[in-house]
């Protein structure tokens, strides 16, 4: 892993409640911390942080002091898409990004003081490959080699609704990595499993899958979620009409993820981990 997957940081956009003191916005109140308010000594009783400008210029003579916001950690969840689809190599190898990506979350997650949990899934939730929240260095780096060396085989991404069950409870910051090679409806439970949350769509995308076909020839072509083969006559008409397809396969699958999620960053054969940190950090790349 280069120095710029390390150097990876994220933000959110909303305030945890969480009372581990972490790097994050928070409801909290704290002893350190950004400068939050002014408020009467009988609202925050602590005398140590009068505000005596502020309390001589009361109009209603109150005693007020200073409060501070406590930066609180939060829980991070990975969801890797582990089905069949992922297997596919073509100019990239989608299980290596994806556990790349895992991989430098993990560090990201360990500098700032937040918990790490891993979810692969196809049509179950792996439990060979889980790793529950935790903040053990060690067990992240495990999972994410266990991932590395997995090899995707089981169509479906049933598993997925299983994964959302299993990180219920306190919102976190749930990135969704997959190459959304899905039926809509996939998208659509994927939504509404994950709404609670603050999601992350990331698509990795070979483009050896499509654009990097032959516009003439015979291809033999194999679906690696129903192990079929078939053999094709390619022609640019035809080309043409599969990428119309797949942008519109695409489209759908956005429209359904958007309704409770952040805009999808895609992966294009490799990592641009400066335009990823940007991403994540003030949403745009």
């Amino acid at each position: 892993m280069n120095d710029e997957a390390k150097d990876l940081a994220y933000s959110i956009p909303w305030r945890t409640s969480s009372i581990r003191v972490g790097s994050h916005k928070s409801f909290l109140s704290g002893s350190g911390g950004l400068f939050r308010d002014i408020v009467p000594l009988s609202t925050f009783p602590d005398p140590r942080r009068i505000a005596i400008r502020a309390s001589l210029s009361d109009p209603f003579e109150r005693l007020l002091v200073r409060r501070a916001e406590q930066p609180s950690a939060i829980d991070i969840a990975v969801l890797i898409d582990v089905s069949a689809s992922m297997a596919f190599e073509g100019r990239c190898d989608k299980i290596a990004l994806a556990a790349d990506i895992a991989q430098a979350l993990a560090i990201c997650a360990g500098r700032s003081g937040d918990t790490f949990a891993l979810y692969p899934f196809d049509k179950v939730l792996r439990q060979d490959l889980l790793l529950r929240k935790t903040l053990s260095r060690a067990a992240h780096a495990d999972a994410v080699e266990r991932l590395r060396q997995f090899a995707p085989d089981q169509a479906g991404v049933e598993g997925l609704a299983e994964a959302g069950a299993a990180i219920a409870g306190s919102k976190k910051i749930v990135f969704l990595i997959s190459d959304f090679l899905w039926p809509q409806e996939a998208a659509r439970t994927a939504a509404e499993a994950l709404a609670f949350h603050d999601i992350v769509p990331i698509e990795i995308r070979d483009s050896l899958e499509l654009d990097g076909l032959p516009d003439w020839g015979l291809l033999n072509l194999r679906d690696l979620e129903t192990g079929r083969h078939r053999l094709v006559a390619m022609r640019p008409t035809l080309k043409s009409r599969w990428r119309a397809q797949r942008s519109d396969q695409r489209q759908r699958i956005s429209q359904e993820l958007h309704t409770t999620s952040r805009e999808t960053f895609t992966v294009s054969d490799k990592i641009d981990w400066m335009r990823f940190t940007s991403f994540l950090l003030y949403g745009a790349a």
